[in-house]
């Protein structure tokens, strides 16, 4: 992503500092998402200036510092996302063949005569006017093997699974996600930093709906007022009337 500048002329603030304020846990892909989803079609993203220096003069001078301190923060999440992914694919090498997840196992088809047997017992009870079902020991049977069947491709995975965390933990995946989950809690705090301080320029605007397409907190489609005034943003960014 380009970096963040303020076209003004002045006196550079300090360079960025690194976050370490912990405001709770959140999921790593999904502020991962929020960063690199396309845009929605209220317009095209707003695109960060090019100069990564922020001036004190500029009315908006603080939000500034902080987008390039969001936009920081966020090279360094995709980095330790790109990292837990080679580490998690280095594992899964080294545990070997990959077994079938239980969310792709199909039940396999019901045989014509256990098919048979169990449509004449339910016929046979509607005629009585109701009663228990007790199926036919032939039936019982297929349904214990069948989810005998189920059960074994369970129990594979989470064996699988298990070996897969094991070399995981070897390959330094703990302190990796730690350190990935840290950089999330500190893009949800720049943002709510963000959003809590007033802005007094469109650039301030402009930060602070940047702040929101990296949080995944784009719900513009569902309003027409807030779809409108992220256009207006965005085309003034842009340098234009439409």
């Amino acid at each position: 992503m380009p970096n963040t500048h303020v076209p003004a002329a002045g006196e550079a603030m300090p360079a960025v500092e690194e976050m370490h304020i912990i405001t709770g846990r959140f999921s790593r892909r999904a502020m991962l998402i929020g960063a690199i989803a396309t845009i929605s079609a209220a317009g095209a993203a707003v695109a960060a200036p090019a100069v990564s220096t922020v001036v004190d003069i500029h009315p908006d001078a603080e939000l500034l510092r902080l987008d390039v301190e969001m936009e920081a923060t966020l090279v360094r999440s995709d980095q330790l996302g790109h990292d837990l992914a080679r580490i998690e694919e280095m594992a899964a090498n080294a545990v070997g063949s990959r077994p079938l997840h239980p969310s792709a196992w199909e039940s396999p088809p019901m045989p014509d005569d256990i098919t048979a047997m169990r449509k004449a017992l339910i016929l046979k009870i509607v005629a009585d006017g109701g009663g228990d079902i007790t199926m036919p020991a032939p039936v019982r049977e297929w349904q214990r093997a069948t989810t005998e069947a189920k059960a074994q491709v369970m129990a594979a995975w989470e064996e699988y699974e298990k070996r897969c965390s094991r070399h995981q933990r070897l390959l330094g995946y703990d302190a990796k996600e730690a350190e990935d989950e840290e950089c999330s809690a500190s893009l949800w705090d720049i943002g709510q930093r963000i959003f809590a301080m007033p802005a007094n320029t469109v650039e301030g605007l402009a930060v602070k709906l940047r702040a929101s397409d990296r949080l995944g907190l784009d719900n513009f489609p569902d309003n027409e007022a807030f779809q409108s005034i992220a256009v207006d943003i965005r085309r003034q960014m842009e340098g234009g009337a439409s």
